[in-house]
């Protein structure tokens, strides 16, 4: 019962907390995750803290991920993460090794703005030091990731289960 509640905790959290507000503030996206799981006191208040703040020790890269970022460093591309998120995620980054190898990092929370707001993927290029046209974003989102575009960006969306394609498509080789 717990492993799905934690599956189902976000979208069962977007009927009472909206997504916008969670993204921009750290202490809703908190209180989304622990009352959307702790609601009908089936997990207690006190375990839905904890696993809250154990989430990002959870987390995996999808297939690919690691070794694109190491090889499009490698190769010369500048490289940023832009995420709708009230966590700081470079800890996660560099648990994944991959943090040396990122150019920049926007998350929501730190500009103020979410996906698909292109002033979230201005801040990526201007941190890159590039136009938006020169940039080529890749997400899993067909609605949040594709903001850029506004701007010039090229997007490459994928399947969280087929990222893998992507990274293959956009390799520096």
């Amino acid at each position: 019962m717990l492993v799905e509640r934690l599956r189902n905790v976000w979208s069962d959290a977007k009927k009472s907390f909206p997504a916008a507000d969670w993204d921009l503030d750290p202490e809703v996206h908190r209180q989304a995750f622990v009352s959307t799981l702790s609601h009908d006191g089936a997990v207690p208040v006190d375990l839905a803290r904890a696993l809250y703040e154990t989430m990002p020790n959870q987390w995996v890269l999808n297939d690919g991920a690691a070794d694109f970022v190491r090889r499009a460093s490698e190769a010369g591309i500048r490289l940023a993460i832009v995420s709708n998120i009230a966590l700081d995620i470079r800890p996660a980054l560099s648990g994944w090794g991959i943090a040396s190898a990122l150019d920049a990092v926007v998350l929501s929370y730190e500009v103020g703005y979410v996906k698909p707001d292109p002033r979230i993927f201005q801040r990526a290029a201007d941190l890159l030091g590039t136009d938006p046209s020169e940039c080529l974003m890749i997400g899993d989102s067909a609605h949040d990731d594709v903001g850029g575009a506004a701007l010039g960006m090229q997007c490459l969306i994928s399947r969280p289960d087929q990222m893998w394609r992507a990274f293959a498509l956009a390799s520096p080789e």
